[in-house]
């Protein structure tokens, strides 16, 4: 039995990679913010060395861990957060993957943010790419990136292009998930994204942070347990991607019907054939002119 409160459930999913759940799970405990309980949906991956992993920080944890050893796995990640999060007996609810890391004040300061704003349904914290490559005794990082949504703010006007906000920045009240729904099991990627559209049309998130305090670490060249979905399962981004689209395309078209999107689709092709027409001709004008400008000299 623990001695702190349960404000805060942290979900880490992971399967067979033992050094970056290590550094996962002593950035947890490294937060100054205590009253918090983890979940660890082990799906599908080997159980030994994730209990002995827990084992090496019993004391640490103070009973603050729940480990689910999933056999066989549940089919995709997103099962795997709603495996974890359904577990959740405190206010907040955050998804921290194996692989990524908080500035150890990220949970203090994204819940002081939500108590201050009770009307806000989640909150998202600046965060800062980490390109790093993993060698078999260690972690070598090779740059950064600053990833913040345009303007600072989240907003559905740039969920509608991309996900602008990654599961290791965003906390969300764990009263919501039972208002617009779990993560969509049926998507092996994206699901994060699809679950933000429906976020943000529930209500508002917090921008928070005037310094990083997520970390999304990237492995672009890894293969097989240690690459990231967004390299390592690219063509299934794009055609989950899609398959989001078309679903919402379709509930569209039965509530208001196809002309409008036939005009529209039509209209910004011939528009960006109109004006690459014009740069193409300003081009092959501009080269003789140069030429001629040359000869003069």
């Amino acid at each position: 039995m623990s001695n702190h409160r349960e404000r805060v459930t942290v979900v880490i999913r992971t399967k067979n990679r033992e050094q970056l759940l290590s550094r996962a799970l002593d950035d947890v405990i490294a937060q100054t913010l205590p009253d918090w309980r983890l979940v660890i949906v082990n799906d599908g991956g080997r159980p030994g060395p994730v209990d002995a992993l827990i084992a090496q920080r019993e004391s640490s944890f103070d009973g603050r861990v729940e480990v689910i050893h999933v056999d066989g796995g549940t089919g995709s990640m997103e099962a795997a957060a709603n495996l974890g999060a359904q577990r959740a007996n405190g206010e907040f609810v955050i998804i921290h993957d194996d692989d990524d890391t908080w500035d150890p004040t990220f949970l203090e300061v994204m819940v002081d943010a939500l108590d201050a704003d009770p009307d806000a349904v989640a909150a998202a914290a600046r965060t800062e790419i980490v390109f790093e490559r993993v060698s078999p005794d260690r972690v070598v990082e090779l740059g950064r990136a600053p990833f913040v949504p345009p303007g600072e703010i989240v907003t559905i006007y740039d969920l509608l292009q991309t996900n602008r906000v990654v599961p290791i920045s965003l906390l969300v009240r764990r009263r919501i998930y039972d208002e617009i729904g779990w993560y969509d099991p049926a998507l092996k990627v994206v699901g994060d994204w699809e679950f933000n559209l429906r976020l943000i049309r529930h209500g508002r998130i917090l921008f928070v942070g005037e310094t990083p305090l997520a970390f999304w670490h990237q492995r672009p060249h890894a293969t097989g347990a240690a690459s990231n979905s967004v390299f390592g399962e690219s063509l299934g981004h794009m055609q989950f991607d899609r398959m989001v689209r078309d679903e919402a395309l379709r509930e569209y078209i039965d509530r208001n019907g196809i002309g409008g999107l036939l005009y529209l689709s039509k209209y910004i092709e011939e528009t960006v054939r109109h004006y690459s027409l014009q740069q193409t001709i300003r081009r092959a004008l501009h080269r003789p002119l140069s030429k001629l400008r040359l000869r003069r000299r």
